[in-house]
């Protein structure tokens, strides 16, 4: 119920070519967004991984949690990643079991996901009020439109989207998107509040922040 790939290794193969392009996540702009002491993340649908050893090396992350639901990552991960904060596990009951995270970070997840789904996600791993979580990467137009914008803001993404836009396995791709207030029908449940993208793409994707009432 994750993400719904019809392929599992053509998508981690756009998804970092194209949607998730040279984009690393960055602590500060994360402390900016929520406030905490220390930061024990889990990054949820992690892909190859967006986190440079200067991130990992901040005495603000206590730990962060990879996981993601291709398995074959696993082996990229642990290669990439030798640090103990990092813990690659994409067992999601155990993940769920031990809930060892206070900060879940979802980027460019959800718009590969129906909002159904992604709400009933959202039910099961924030599990207490402390808990945030950051949706990011979210696109404000569809496919198409974003698609002919991505030259003004990101020449490198719209080269990758060029070279796949001839695949058909590609066009089959189920690419949803999500407007505000979408996310604002989360607020029976969640405080939500937005903010710039924290990947690139500002002008073309945002992010959301959640928190249980």
């Amino acid at each position: 119920f994750c993400l719904m790939f019809m392929n599992i290794h053509f998508i981690y193969l756009v998804q970092i070519m194209i949607f998730n392009y040279n984009s690393n996540l960055d602590i500060n702009l994360i402390s900016k967004l929520v406030k905490l002491k220390k930061y024990k993340i889990l990054d949820f649908g992690c892909g190859i991984g967006s986190w440079s050893n200067k991130n990992i090396r901040s005495n603000r992350i206590q730990s962060i949690i990879l996981y993601d639901k291709n398995k074959n990552l696993i082996k990229i991960l642990k290669k990439k990643y030798k640090q103990k904060k990092i813990k690659i596990n994409f067992n999601f009951k155990k993940i769920l079991k031990k809930k060892d995270y206070n900060l879940i970070i979802m980027s460019s997840v959800a718009q590969y996901m129906t909002f159904y789904n992604l709400r009933k996600l959202l039910m099961k791993i924030v599990f207490k009020k402390n808990v945030f979580v950051i949706i990011t990467d979210i696109p404000k137009y569809f496919r198409l439109i974003e698609f002919f914008l991505l030259p003004i803001f990101n020449i490198n993404r719209f080269i990758f989207s060029l070279k796949m836009i001839g695949n058909s396995k590609y066009k089959k791709l189920k690419y949803i998107s999500h407007s505000r207030k979408d996310f604002l029908s989360l607020d029976d449940k969640f405080k939500v509040c937005f903010s710039k993208n924290i990947n690139d793409l500002n002008f073309l994707r945002y992010s959301v922040i959640l928190k249980l009432k």
